[in-house]
């Protein structure tokens, strides 16, 4: 009876430790979800390093542009970051549009720029937004 008892306590453990030894099935499976891992790791590095330089840019946009800036510096400045450029030129307004397009999300900035009567710029305002699904 001890003996039976023995023999069934070695066969499980022997079961325990065989599903943790590596087989020659697992191996390219193994291979293929690291080279996924690895796919989604570039993709999301590529993705962050764009976003840092978009970022660097509007700062110097909301340093760069201030009171008293004409119209030909503030529009070039815009344009210089990518934002599309829209002059009213009866409201004394100058619109910057610019989206960042992702996978479901789009990264939306939009600048309100006043001018007085000497097209100089007289208020910036930024605002930001998501547009998804």
């Amino acid at each position: 009876m001890v003996n039976f008892g023995v023999n069934l306590l070695h066969r499980m453990i022997n079961l325990h430790y065989a599903s943790i030894k590596p087989t020659s099935l697992w191996a390219p499976m193994n291979k293929a979800i690291a080279a996924i891992l690895a796919l989604v790791g570039i993709i999301a590095f590529q993705s962050s390093c764009g976003t840092a330089r978009q970022r660097n840019c509007e700062e110097q946009l909301k340093e760069g542009i201030r009171p008293g800036t004409p119209l030909e510096v503030a529009e070039a400045a815009l344009k210089k970051c990518a934002f599309k450029t829209t002059v009213d030129p009866e409201k004394k307004t100058l619109y910057g549009d610019k989206r960042v397009e992702g996978s479901l999300i789009v990264e939306r900035t939009q600048v309100l720029i006043n001018l007085n009567s000497d097209n100089r710029v007289t208020t910036v305002k930024f605002t930001k937004g998501l547009i998804g699904p």
